[in-house]
């Protein structure tokens, strides 16, 4: 059996076709239409006619991952914020029906968090996940619940959190990895916006990629401790493509945790996701 998994980010649409052993046997990019001039609904749709076409396939089950708040028993995008333009009521369910008679929708970052479940066994039974990407996302795990939406879907919508007045910002404003890139270029970080480029400089100790790294970092640690205090999770979870740094990213962040959490509270295992770029289209179709 072949299902078709669809991921639709702010920059980027991926479309894959997934055999029963989870290996990509197809996969298409593209950039992410501005949904006003044209729409990504009928993107996504021309992306999975055509794969059903070329391999023939007939009402294949059918996984979309999408940015936004997620009524997944509906199949509809709830509420983006200023993320996308005009895609809040968009109802992936009626509008692929005669496509697919069983399509399942999720959040972006409860796909990521579902589709590194489905390739790596952790021994904790709650697990949080946040994405440093263009923004911050969250998703939560129970092992005898799976994945907790919320009452009106907007669970872990952490990239709210901590708004300041005083600097007129939130988590992910501060925090991000389009943050991260804004501190690079006020300090004049010598290679722009690189952020591998970051890490590597600042690893052969270079004192301006360090300092950026560490007030950057203060700022993750902030949102994180609070996650902590909130959910009391036995693993977080740091996904997103910064999370290919791995332990030279988490040991920026860990040690600024106690700052923010009361004397000997203690905190989660702290690890970054080990299912790479495509982690949100296995979980996708994943009926977690």
């Amino acid at each position: 059996m072949y299902n078709i998994a669809v991921d639709i980010g702010g920059t980027n649409i991926k479309a894959a076709v997934i055999n029963k052993q989870l290996e990509i046997t197809d996969y298409k990019k593209i950039d992410t239409p501005d949904n006003q001039s044209v729409f990504i609904i009928d993107e996504v749709y021309r992306l999975i006619a055509q794969l059903i076409e070329k391999h023939q396939l007939s009402d294949p089950p059918i996984g979309i991952s999408s940015a936004g708040v997620v009524d997944s028993d509906l199949g509809e995008i709830v509420y983006t914020g200023p993320t996308i333009q005009n895609f809040d009521g968009t109802n992936f369910k009626k509008a692929l029906a005669d496509l697919s008679s069983d399509i399942t929708v999720h959040n972006d970052v409860d796909a990521a968090l579902l589709g590194e479940l489905s390739f790596h066994d952790y021994q904790e039974d709650t697990i949080f996940c946040l994405t440093l990407g263009t923004g911050i996302g969250g998703a939560f795990y129970h092992a005898q619940l799976g994945v907790y939406g919320g009452e009106r879907h907007r669970a872990n919508e952490i990239g709210y959190l901590l708004y300041r007045a005083s600097d007129n910002k939130t988590f992910e404003q501060r925090a991000s990895t389009s943050a991260l890139k804004q501190l690079m270029a006020a300090h004049g970080f010598e290679h722009g916006t690189d952020v591998p480029k970051l890490f590597d400089a600042a690893k052969a100790g270079d004192s301006k990629a360090e300092a950026i790294l560490e007030e950057w970092s203060e700022y993750v640690a902030e949102g994180i401790a609070q996650l902590q205090i909130i959910y009391d999770p036995g693993l977080i979870l740091i996904g997103g493509g910064i999370s290919s740094q791995g332990e030279n990213l988490i040991r920026y962040i860990e040690p600024k945790l106690n700052q923010f959490l009361p004397p000997n509270y203690g905190h989660a295992r702290l690890q970054t996701t080990q299912t790479k770029n495509n982690a949100a289209l296995f979980g996708a179709i994943s009926k977690g």
